[in-house]
C-alpha cells in the first residue's frame, strides 16, 4: 500500500527528489560575530560556532521546543525516537527524531541535522516524506496519546499532569486527543527540518513543498554562536512560511459553513434520538433565555453565546465529542473579572454539580460537562436555565 501523501502530490516528490540530487557540497553561509552587553556595560563577543553533536541538539529541541517554535505557539513533546510503521501490523520501520503536538492538535514531525551531515542535502526530504505517509496511513486512532503516556511513564512523570499543564484549560483531554488523531488521519501535519546551517537548495525545496501540500513544511536554521567563557547563543530562522503559502492554505483549509440543525444530524444523530433531543433541548433552553446557538468556526460544538458587558458571554457548548456533551466553560469564563477568582469558579462548579450530578473533570479552568441527554429531564433543564441565568448576572446582565 503506498503512502498517501506519495499518492497525493507525486509531482511534488519527484520535484524535490530532481531538485536534491542535483545539489553540490556548499560551505556553511557565512555568519557574522554577534555582541552581546550585560547590566555592567560589559561587551562580549559571540563568534559563530557549531553544535556539539546531533543527540546534543536533540535534547536541546525536546527540552526547549520554543527553539523551532512559529506561530503556532508551545509545543508539546510526545517522544524522541518515535517509531514508524511501513504496515499496519508493523512496529516500527523508521524512528523519527521527535514528534510533538500543538495546542490546536496538529502534529509536528521534526527531523534534526547537523550542517556537516550530508543526508541534510540528499535523504531528509525523502526521510520525512516516508515519515509522513506511512504515519498518517497506519497509525490507528489513540496511538499518539499511548505514546505520550509510555514516555511519560519512562520518566517518572505524570502523564495526565504534564497535559494538562500545556493544555492550559483550553480544552478537554479526552477531545484534544480526538483532534489530534483526526488531524493526523487527515493529513494535517506540520513537517519541519531543523539544523544549524539550511542549504539554499534546501530552502527553496521547502518553500515549493509548502506552497503545493496540505501539510505545512518548514525549516529552521538554528545558527550557534559561542564565546570564550562557553556561553552559547542561538538564533531560530524559519525558512518556509511564505505570505503565497499561507494564503493558499488558509483558502483550502476553510471549512463550508454549516446549518445548526445539519451540524447535530451529522455529529450526534448516531448517538441516539435521545441524544438528538438533548440537542434540540439545548438550543432552545439557549434560544429562550435570549442568547444564539451558533456552530462554532472550528465546527466542533454549538456554543452559547450572550451580549454582554464587556464583550460576549460564552458559559456553554454542546461537544461533538464524549457522545453529546454540555461544557460549563469555565476555561473562557475565567478570563473575565467576575470569575477570575478560583473560589468563585469553584462555587459554580459545586452549584453545577448538584444539578446535573458528576462533570468529566474537576478541573476550575477547563470544561466540565454532561451528557446532554440530562436535559431531557424537564426539571434538569429548567435548574440549569435558572442556573445560567445566575452566570449572566455575575457577569453584569440582567436576564
Amino acid at each position: 500500500m503506498a503512502g498517501r501523501l506519495d499518492r497525493r502530490y507525486p509531482r511534488a516528490r519527484r520535484c524535490a527528489h530532481r531538485a536534491l540530487s542535483t545539489l553540490i557540497r556548499r560551505s556553511p553561509l557565512s555568519r557574522t560575530t554577534i555582541y552581546t552587553v550585560d547590566a555592567a556595560g560589559t561587551l562580549t563577543a559571540m563568534r559563530p560556532s557549531e553544535p556539539r553533536s546531533e543527540d546534543f541538539m536533540q535534547r536541546l529541541v525536546a527540552a526547549h521546543p520554543e527553539l523551532i517554535a512559529d506561530q503556532d505557539g508551545a509545543l508539546l513533546l510526545i517522544r524522541r525516537e518515535q517509531p514508524i510503521a511501513d504496515r499496519e501490523d508493523g512496529s516500527g520501520r523508521w524512528s523519527l527524531d521527535h514528534l510533538f503536538v500543538t495546542r490546536s492538535g496538529v502534529p509536528v514531525l521534526v527531523e534534526l541535522k547537523r550542517a556537516v551531515d550530508t543526508r541534510l542535502r540528499r535523504e531528509v526530504i525523502g526521510q520525512m516524506l516516508d515519515y509522513a505517509a506511512n504515519g498518517t496511513a497506519y497509525w490507528q486512532g489513540g496511538r499518539i496519546a499511548e505514546s505520550f503516556a509510555a514516555a511519560m511513564n519512562e520518566q517518572g512523570r505524570d502523564a495526565d499532569a504534564e497535559l494538562a499543564t500545556f493544555l492550559a484549560g483550553t480544552t478537554e483531554p479526552e477531545e484534544f486527543w480526538q483532534q489530534v488523531d483526526a488531524n493526523f488521519s487527515a493529513g494535517r501535519i506540520k513537517m519541519v527540518f531543523v539544523a544549524d546551517t539550511i542549504p539554499r537548495e534546501l530552502a527553496r525545496i521547502v518553500e515549493f513543498l509548502n506552497e503545493q501540500m496540505k501539510a505545512d513544511v518548514r525549516a529552521v536554521e538554528l545558527s550557534w554562536f559561542e564565546s570564550e567563557g562557553g556561553v552559547t547563543a542561538l538564533t531560530p530562522r524559519i525558512i518556509g512560511e511564505t505570505e503565497r503559502a499561507q494564503t493558499e492554505k488558509a483558502a483550502r483549509g476553510a471549512l463550508p459553513p454549516i446549518a445548526r440543525e445539519a451540524w447535530i444530524e451529522e455529529h450526534l444523530a448516531k448517538f441516539g434520538p435521545a441524544t438528538t433531543s438533548g440537542a434540540d433541548a439545548y438550543v432552545a433552553m439557549i434560544e429562550e433565555a435570549g442568547g444564539r446557538a451558533t456552530v462554532a468556526s472550528t465546527q466542533g460544538s454549538i456554543v452559547a453565546e450572550f451580549d454582554a458587558p464587556g464583550g460576549w458571554l460564552y458559559p456553554f457548548a454542546l461537544t461533538r465529542y464524549s457522545k453529546g456533551g454540555v461544557q460549563l466553560c469555565l476555561g473562557y469564563l475565567m478570563n473575565r473579572p467576575a470569575f477570575a477568582d478560583v473560589d468563585v469558579r469553584r462555587r459554580l462548579y459545586d452549584r453545577f454539580t448538584e444539578i446535573v450530578g458528576p462533570l468529566t473533570t474537576k478541573t476550575l479552568n477547563g470544561f466540565p460537562g454532561f451528557a446532554v441527554t440530562k436535559l431531557n429531564d424537564p426539571s434538569v433543564r429548567a435548574e440549569v436555565a435558572a442556573f445560567l441565568n445566575e452566570v449572566r448576572a455575575m457577569a453584569g446582565e440582567t436576564p
